[in-house]
């Protein structure tokens, strides 16, 4: 098998190898010395190592997990000790890498020999300790042996003569490894980062930046590229990037700048960032901006290097990070990407580069590729393609976000998604581009609405600005412009809102009242007052969000044909649905989460197309309304934290689309409908710390069932239930429950699919079951178990904490002593976590997988005798 480190690449690139090094070398030779000290130093620095144990070895033969690292690896280290030539093994293996590496098609991918001990010269030409039986064939060898032989002599001729380090008994050897991993570190770093797909327009603006950059005479060279946010910029930078980044040793690339740098301690990590980049193995210690441009000038000014400074949107960043021409050695290359031209001229950049929109053929090329993965349209869409790039209005993320959000829809479905566009949002879409663009459509919108109304906010069709709905309220000049009022109340005092301050607003669609900010409460979440006949125009509405909504019903007059979601976090509603004629026809998601005076909800006759309740928090709600049974399209139901209920309507067992139900925290729920197995698509059941004392047994017709979590029901006998159907089950937790003793395993024999088991605080006494795709086994503060006799045999991590019952047992258990030698000897399991502590009597996890025991001396030493007095194994043993 194989060691790989856990940790992942501290390059700033994205690169498309799965380990940054694979290690090759004769175990006999190496493996104990240089070489296990030449892996910790690279994990030590972050790079994702593969090492490969030729105690694996079966006849010479690769297997084919080492054929796939091999061709997933970036950097070859190649320990030619005075053995290797011996091992068919090493042997095959070296030829898999030369190969690789001659014939690939990525060419970054590199091969560094290390000759340990041994004369360059022996390896090229297999004299010496080189002329093995495997680099002279014997006489009477037949022709594939002879063929074989020379493809072996060939690899290793191909190896000595590159560039490469010899460590001889004279060598500092510390020394060397410090010189190689630098040397990683900077071959590492000039992986390409990852720009993206479908790069239209891209190669263009390219070329002529690369133009501006070549007429130029100055030693330091730098160069600006503005733009509107979300035009490119930060693709077109790392372009650059990657066309530059071979000529410089030292290379730095600081993202988005704008959005990491929120304060002086941000830009702090900064400057440590650029000064770790150029200078990896410096050991200067940064603790203030001030310090920071001091060190990061000395180091700067030495060695010519390139950076990129991305998305700066203020001049202090730029003062800290770059803050002259005089910074820089002869021949350096910054490049500084800003919306704000301003900014970048009085930074005296050398040329300032404005990046356009997309054309028309570019964009409609652009939108091509993500709606039909061809450059062109199909002919049947060609005028429905033309609206919808005309709609983006060259944007590159909105043309994408649009092309994939249609691709494989039919032209009906085209026609009907861009109706849409016109008439109502699609909250999908903007989601999406709100988060992609940052802030380009945000900065549009906000100069498109603000134009609307210059001089009067209330002819604006939009007002999200706190100070401008105050306003508007205030003044009454609300108009039916406005189709969306968005108000944060984290940026006001309390507020009174009346209806004649509205009762302009016709056309209202849109109404958020919320509270920007991760700590919500209750009552004194209250700022919005108003009287209770307070009434607003509703006709149009279709969504309806307001945290800590005051009055106990919604207003008389509220119209609900056209509403989608209605979202009352932390509301004073008592009722909902009691008494209502109307119907809620589009109607999708109902979300009353912690509204703590709700009691009733009912009617859902009027919600026939439900597909979202959350009632999570209510804790005053006694009872569910029987006609939930009728909401056909139902799939996800949350009463977490209902306190106060006491049972479920039998008519919840008709909900034929529900997958997700939440029932955990309803501690006063004592039973579930004994027709549970009727809800057919239901995947995933969470009823953690209720009074649920015996499930039923139609539980196991629940045939989709993935997710089943009863944690903490402790009822007054909670015996097992027989699951026999729950064949796609992967995650089972019964910690902190009680069940019959007789019933302990025989229940869990039908659960094939079973990956997570969790009987951790459990009355679990005999031995554990046995399933055959478990990996994950957690029995911590199981008191009474008394034994483990065998592990399942796919078992990746098991956690017995504080099972007291269970030290004796588990230390002279044969199958725990082998299986820790097998650990140790790098067989089929490793010991990757040892969590030891005084207050508990054992704390063991155990990993099982394709990656060895690491060796990490800081750590096992550390812990290493108070597991080994934990499980009464000799220290020698582990050798």
């Amino acid at each position: 098998m194989a060691s790989t480190s856990t940790k992942t690449s501290s390059s700033s690139s994205n690169h498309p190898h799965k380990y940054d090094v694979f290690l090759s070398f004769r175990g006999g030779d190496t493996r104990t010395n240089f070489v296990d000290h030449l892996y910790a130093g690279l994990v030590a620095n972050g790079f994702h190592t593969f090492r490969d144990d030729e105690q694996l070895e079966r006849g010479g033969e690769i297997s084919s997990q080492l054929l796939d690292a091999i061709e997933e690896s970036h950097i070859f280290l190649v320990v030619f000790s005075e053995n290797y030539a011996d091992s068919r093994w090493c042997l095959n293996e070296l030829l898999d890498i030369i190969n690789s590496t001659e014939f690939a098609r990525d060419k970054s991918r590199i091969v560094l020999p290390i000759f340990y001990h041994v004369n360059p010269s022996d390896v090229r030409h297999q004299s010496g300790s080189y002329a093995t039986r495997y680099t002279s064939p014997v006489e009477d060898a037949d022709e594939d042996e002879v063929a074989i032989i020379e493809n072996w002599k060939n690899a290793l001729t191909a190896a000595a003569n590159l560039s490469g380090y010899h460590v001889d008994p004279n060598t500092s050897e510390a020394q060397v490894l410090e010189e190689i991993i630098s040397h990683i570190s900077s071959c590492i770093d000039s992986v390409p980062l990852h720009v993206g797909t479908h790069l239209v327009g891209v190669d263009i603006h390219l070329n002529e930046i690369m133009n501006l950059m070549s007429i130029k005479s100055k030693d330091v060279l730098m160069v600006g590229i503005c733009g509107l946010g979300g035009v490119g910029k930060s693709t077109m930078v790392k372009a650059i990037y990657n066309e530059l980044s071979y000529q410089f040793k030292s290379k730095s690339f600081l993202d988005r700048v704008g959005d990491v740098c929120k304060g002086h301690h941000d830009l702090l990590d900064l400057q440590k960032q650029l000064f770790c980049d150029i200078s990896p193995r410096g050991k200067r210690k940064i603790s203030t901006l001030a310090e920071g441009i001091n060190v990061l000038k000395n180091v700067l000014c030495h060695e010519k290097v390139l950076l990129v400074i991305d998305d700066v949107n203020y001049k202090e960043q730029l003062e800290n990070l770059a803050g002259g021409h005089d910074w820089f050695a002869e021949g350096s290359r910054i490049f500084i990407t800003s919306r704000d031209k301003s900014l970048l001229v009085r930074h005296k950049v050398d040329e300032l580069y404005e990046l356009p929109q997309l054309n028309w053929d570019q964009a409609l090329e652009l939108f091509s590729w993500h709606a039909f993965d061809r450059r062109h349209p199909y002919d049947d869409f060609s005028k429905l393609s033309n609206r919808f790039v005309q709609y983006c209005q060259g944007l590159p993320l909105a043309l994408k976000t649009l092309g994939s959000f249609l691709f494989k829809m039919q032209p009906d479905e085209w026609e009907s998604e861009l109706s849409k566009l016109d008439e109502e949002p699609n909250m999908e879409i903007l989601d999406v581009l709100k988060v992609g663009m940052h802030n380009l459509i945000q900065q549009l919108g906000h100069k498109i609405v603000r134009d609307e109304g210059l001089k009067n906010k209330g002819m604006r069709s939009r007002l999200w600005d706190h100070k401008d709905v105050l306003d508007v309220l205030k003044k009454r000049t609300g108009t039916n412009s406005i189709e969306g009022i968005f108000l944060n109340l984290l940026k006001l005092n309390n507020i009174n809102l009346t209806t004649q301050a509205m009762k302009g607003m016709t056309e209202l669609r849109l109404l958020k009242i919320f509270l920007d900010s991760e700590v919500v409460s209750g009552e004194e979440d209250y700022k919005v007052c108003i009287s209770s006949d307070f009434e607003f125009p509703s006709w149009d509405l279709c969504y309806l969000y307001w945290h800590g909504y005051p009055l106990n019903s919604l207003p008389s007059n509220f119209e609900t044909q056209k509403l989608v979601e209605l979202n009352l976090p932390y509301s004073n509603i008592r009722e909902f649905g009691e008494g209502n004629m109307v119907q809620f026809s589009k109607l999708t998601a109902v979300i009353l989460s912690h509204s703590k005076y709700l009691r009733e909800v009912s009617n859902f006759s009027s919600t026939p197309n439900l597909e979202k309740l959350i009632l999570e928090g209510c804790t005053s709600l006694r009872e569910i309304d029987p006609s939930i049974g009728d909401l056909k399209r139902l799939g996800l139901l949350d009463l977490k934290e209902c306190k106060s209920l006491g049972s479920l309507p039998d008519s919840i067992c008709s909900l034929k689309s529900l997958k997700t139900l939440y029932l955990s925290g309803c501690s006063k729920l004592n039973c579930l409908p004994k027709h549970m197995g009727n809800m057919e698509h239901l995947t995933e059941l969470y009823a953690n710390r209720t009074a649920i004392g015996v499930a039923p047994h139609t539980i196991g017709l629940l045939r989709k069932l993935q997710i089943l979590s009863f944690s903490g029901c402790r009822g007054r006998a909670y015996p097992f239930f027989y699951i026999p159907g729950l064949s796609l089950l992967r995650e089972l937790d019964l910690s902190d429950c009680y069940w019959r003793a007789a019933e302990d395993n025989g229940s869990f024999r039908p659960l094939y699919s079973l990956k997570k088991l969790n009987l951790s605080g459990s009355s679990l006494e005999g031995s554990i079951p046995q399933l055959p795709n478990l990996k994950v086994l957690v029995l911590g503060r199981c008191k009474r178990l008394r034994g483990i006799q065998e592990f399942p045999p796919s078992l990746e991590e098991l956690d017995a904490h504080e099972c007291v019952s269970l030290q004796t047992s588990l230390a002279s258990s044969s199958d725990v002593v082998e299986g820790t030698s097998r650990m140790m000897s790098l067989h089929e399991t490793i010991l990757e976590r040892i969590q030891v502590s005084l207050s508990l009597s054992l704390s063991l996890m155990i990993f099982h997988g394709r990656t060895t025991l690491q060796r990490v001396s800081s750590v096992f030493s550390f812990l290493e005798m108070e597991f080994l007095n934990g499980l009464n194994i000799r220290k020698w043993d582990l050798h």
